[in-house]
């Protein structure tokens, strides 16, 4: 191979041009970091994360009854977890049951308590499940 092909490859695998193995944790979580952190300081902080929950909010709501069962929440949620974050036991959250649901999940992955969330703690087990309601 020449080295200016090498040299091109390089920097497509550097700008995710070619495709890389997104199951390495770190990479994943760099991904995600990159997808959800608009001002680009290299961490999500709460209004982020509620800005994204929301979106996905709305994504998951295809039938827009402003509330998302457990089908709809397609394994985001266990069923303890659905039903904590259903005060109002009708078996459903809404946006604000959802936003809540992402804010104790933040908390969760940020055990540094600095309001922000890093590569590093998105990938812990935390960061993975905050993930899951966000992106």
């Amino acid at each position: 191979m020449n080295v200016k092909l090498l040299s091109a490859a390089a920097l497509m695998a550097v700008s995710g041009i070619i495709c890389v193995n997104h199951s390495t944790p770190l990479l994943a979580a760099s991904s995600s970091l990159t997808a959800l952190d608009p001002d680009n300081d290299g961490t999500i902080d709460a209004t982020e994360a509620k800005a994204a929950g929301a979106k996905l909010f709305a994504k998951l709501d295809p039938d827009n009854d402003g509330t998302l069962d457990a089908k709809e929440l397609s394994g985001r949620v266990d069923e303890a977890a659905l039903k904590s974050a259903d005060p109002d036991s009708d078996g459903t959250i809404d946006q604000k049951e959802y936003d809540t649901l992402v804010e104790v999940r933040f908390k969760a992955a940020d055990p540094d308590n600095d309001g922000t969330l890093d590569d590093k703690e998105l990938t812990t087990d935390a960061g993975k499940s905050f993930l899951l309601l966000v992106e």
